[in-house]
């Protein structure tokens, strides 16, 4: 007996030998206890008693050292015992009564292993696979769905773009944080089911740490070895699956489901229009032009001068442009056209920010036509977009979005099914001879010439129209003259020769032509290199019915262009097939003002206008069509584009006017236009092809979350158990284990190799209600009737036998527990879902 407060140390305490399995519940009868024999220590030493009928040997190898803490008492004896390996606390610790004895501390446990469902970790698991299925659920839909949000993402929406990307992110990730929550429950609560399960294989360690693979999917590549035995199972499976979402899930919604603008498919609609006036309307189009002068600072000629300000200004621009790329043609800078076909296109610009194109159409053979009249011909017919058309465009009615609304970066097509303004510039070179009969000085017995006031003030020599029988030889070509009085189509008159480089015009022929003349000479009317010294040209206009005119919006600069006779569906005559072309004899109007803002008849004073000038430079020598230069047909066809947008923008989108009473409305009418939409809107869906890989990983974040959410619900109804391979549970439940040789050489640099796949339970100790870990290999051995070294802590009190003085268990807690009937439940539960434990 040591003296009060000393502190000695006894032997190591001996090693047992169990030959009952911890497995088998049912007859606990036949446990007895034995020194396990250590050869290694008897070749050393002969054992030693240490009391309590225990004998130790004298090797420490594989014994365990006891230590005593003593406090004096009363009678001497000690009062405190402790394991020097494990330190054993709690309040449940079992002091022995014995004053002589030390005690042994057991573990039972203080609560059951199933929390109740409405307890905090099971309802909060339930909510977040709850959420998780929805909300990937709904995330999935919305990939595949690709909806298109419209405007209620814009500048102008109820969210703007940089909200409604966050709002998805953030979404985003907190499917992603509950789903990991959500698999990592799931993997622990059929993981540790398992190793409770009697009959199953049990877990590894690799099973355990497949947990890691989710939450650090990092860990595979550190620790790949855990793959061998866990990543080919469907448990493994199935945690690689979510380990992929779990890494790409965010960045799959950013580029499947956040809201980006991208364009979406061709939508039929249909669309309205605002109708002001009829087509080619002068009244209103003088009476609306935009101008600071007051009208009682200049009330007859204000809106007429305003107009004509709007002609030089558009028609010079186009002009300019169209001159520019034949000039890259000229420097070979260019694809010098070889066939009709593909020379340049009429251009032009509306609202300084509108590139707009047309078209040549209703093209004929120049060669042919050359040839059949003896002269060089050539006959151009250019059709320009609808004018209107970016006004229905922007029609609030039509509540397209327009590209300002989603921050500058969207776009949208439009194409209408309506007519296509289009002018005919039809040019014949002649000479001096063929002109006589329509030009005034060349007539016999003509009266005075006066150039300045031939257009106002026509002499009275010159007959009415009705009246006029003079014969040219083009008549048949321009269809004017004698033969054609009926249909009221009558030759124009000049009143003389335009000297070289000079152009003069007729704009006083009847409504009935509904076209304007032209008269140009060449660069040099006696050179012989000229076929023709002169040309006669006739404009006329109409609203083309084989057009359709598409419209391409962005913020930065938009295009608007004809289609023509390509037979495409909103072309408008396959639209309409009844619909009748017919020229637009109002056009002569607009026109006639056009052509003098020009200084197209400044010729009638040799006033060599540079217009003029340019425009005669184009005048062929031959009948072959330079491939360098355009024809005057084509450049007079581009001057005149600007009037024919003039005159369809707020007219009828339908080749008539269907209001008898006035030409121009006091209030606008709402004309329907079929049209088809394409658009650039906030969408969900990938925007590139690529982005297609993502979609697997949405699928299999649903699937899983639901499969997490099933089992839960439908296996084990809410009643989760504590999950033994969270590190904290894990952790206690090793330290409170027997030792075992399976794991040799790990206890430093962890397990490796096939200590990996080693198969493990846990099991419960009833007489204490102590969980504890073991091998497979072990529980198999005790069930053949081997030996097996188990740690005397890790049972119940030791006492000695009055009769033998062998060892005997002592009960520590008689009877039948809820901890016990809670064990035997769990370890003998069977369910549909059983065997995949």
């Amino acid at each position: 007996m040591a003296p009060a407060g000393d502190e000695y140390r006894l032997p190591p305490l001996p090693e047992f030998v169990s030959t009952w399995n911890p497995f088998d519940l049912s007859d606990r009868s036949n446990i007895r206890y034995e020194h396990a024999p250590n050869a290694e220590a008897d070749a050393e030493a002969s054992p030693q008693p240490v009391g309590l009928g225990i004998t130790q040997p004298n090797s420490h190898r594989h014994s365990r050292s006891v230590s005593f803490d003593t406090t004096q008492t009363p009678d001497g004896a000690s009062s405190r015992f402790a394991n020097s390996e494990t330190e054993l606390l709690g309040e449940n610790a079992h002091r022995h009564s014995h004053p002589h004895s030390p005690h042994i501390v057991r573990c039972p446990t203080n609560k059951t292993i199933v929390h109740r469902r409405l307890s905090w970790v099971p309802a909060t698991i339930l909510v977040l696979a709850v959420y998780s299925t929805l909300l990937s659920g709904f995330y999935l839909v919305l990939a595949f769905v690709k909806p298109r949000y419209g405007s209620f993402i814009g500048v102008d929406g109820n969210l703007s773009a940089s909200t409604a990307s966050l709002l998805s992110t953030l979404f985003a990730k907190t499917i992603e944080l509950a789903y990991v929550t959500v698999c990592v429950s799931f993997l622990g609560q059929v993981l540790t089911r398992r190793a409770i399960t009697k009959g199953s294989r049990g877990i590894s360690i690799s099973d355990m740490s497949m947990r890691t693979w989710i939450m650090q999917p990092g860990s595979l590549i550190v620790h790949w070895e855990s793959l061998r035995y866990s990543g080919w199972t469907i448990l493994g499976a199935i945690t690689l699956t979510a380990t992929l979402v779990a890494m790409l899930y965010t960045t799959a919604a950013e580029a499947l489901v956040t809201p980006k603008l991208k364009w979406g498919s061709v939508e039929e609609r249909v669309i309205v229009g605002d109708v002001w006036a009829s087509f080619a309307n002068t009244e209103y189009l003088t009476e609306n032009c935009e101008t600071p002068v007051a009208v009682a600072a200049d009330p007859v000629y204000r809106n007429t001068t305003c107009l004509n300000m709007q002609h030089a200004g558009q028609a010079y621009s186009n002009y300019q442009s169209f001159i520019k790329e034949w000039a890259r043609i000229a420097e070979g800078l260019q694809a010098t056209p070889t066939d009709p076909a593909t020379r340049p296109n009429p251009t032009a610009s509306v609202y300084d920010n509108t590139t707009v194109e047309g078209r040549w159409i209703d093209r004929v053979n120049m060669a042919d036509l050359s040839e059949k009249y003896g002269r060089i011909v050539h006959n151009v017919t250019a059709a320009m977009p609808h004018g209107g058309v970016i006004a229905a465009a922007n029609h609030p009615d039509n509540k397209i979005i327009q590209p300002e609304d989603q921050s500058g970066e969207g776009m949208y097509e439009l194409e209408a099914s309506v007519p296509s303004p289009a002018v005919n510039v039809l040019c014949a070179g002649m000479n001096e001879t063929e002109l006589a009969p329509i030009v005034y000085t060349l007539w016999p017995n003509h009266g005075p010439f006066n150039p300045v006031n031939w257009t106002t003030n026509v002499p009275a020599d010159v007959p009415n129209s009705a009246d006029w029988h003079n014969r040219t030889v083009v008549d048949d070509l321009f269809g004017f003259g004698p033969d054609y009085v009926k249909e009221g189509q009558y030759a124009p008159i000049f009143g003389t020769l335009p000297k070289p480089y000079n152009t003069i015009m007729n704009v006083t022929s009847s409504y009935s032509n509904g076209a304007i003349f032209l008269l140009g000479a060449s660069p040099d009317t006696t050179e012989p290199a000229y076929e023709s010294p002169y040309f006669l040209c006739r404009l006329k206009a109409k609203q083309s019915i084989k057009c359709s005119t598409r419209y391409n919006a962005t913020a930065s600069g938009s295009h608007l262009y004809t289609v023509c006779e390509e037979n495409r569906p909103l072309q408008y005559n396959l639209r309409v097939p009844d619909a009748v072309e017919s020229w637009a004899n109002d056009w002569m109007y607009i026109a006639s003002e056009w052509s003098f803002t020009l200084s197209l008849n400044a010729g009638i004073t040799d006033g060599a206008a540079a217009n003029a000038r340019l425009l005669m430079q184009f005048a062929p020598k031959t009948r072959d069509l330079d491939p360098k230069l355009p024809t005057i047909s084509e450049a007079l066809a581009v001057l005149a584009g600007n009037t024919l947008l003039m005159s369809s923008t707020n007219a009828p989108y339908v080749p008539f006017w269907n209001h008898t009473d006035t030409n121009i409305l006091a209030t606008p009418d709402k004309q329907h236009i079929n049209a088809t939409l394409r658009a650039i809107e906030y969408a969900s869906g990938g925007t590139q092809k690529w982005q297609g890989i993502f979609y697997p990983i949405l699928l299999f974040a649903f699937f899983t979350s639901a499969l997490c959410l099933a089992f839960m619900i439908v296996e084990i109804r809410g009643k989760q158990i504590t999950d033994f391979t969270e590190p904290q549970n894990l952790f206690a439940l090793a330290m409170n284990s027997p030792a075992t040789e399976r794991l040799q050489g790990a206890c430093g640099s962890g397990p490796a190799g096939r200590q990996l796949g080693e198969r493990w339970f846990v099991a419960m100790e009833e007489e204490d209600e102590h969980y504890y870990i073991r091998t497979k290999a072990e529980a198999e051995a005790e069930r053949e009737g081997m030996p097996k070294v188990v740690r005397a802590v890790a049972l119940t009190e030791i006492d000695v036998d009055d009769a033998d003085g062998s060892p005997a268990l002592k009960t520590g807690r008689p009877g039948d527990s809820p901890a016990m009937r809670e064990y035997r439940k769990l370890a003998s539960r069977k369910s549909w879902l059983s065997g995949f434990y």
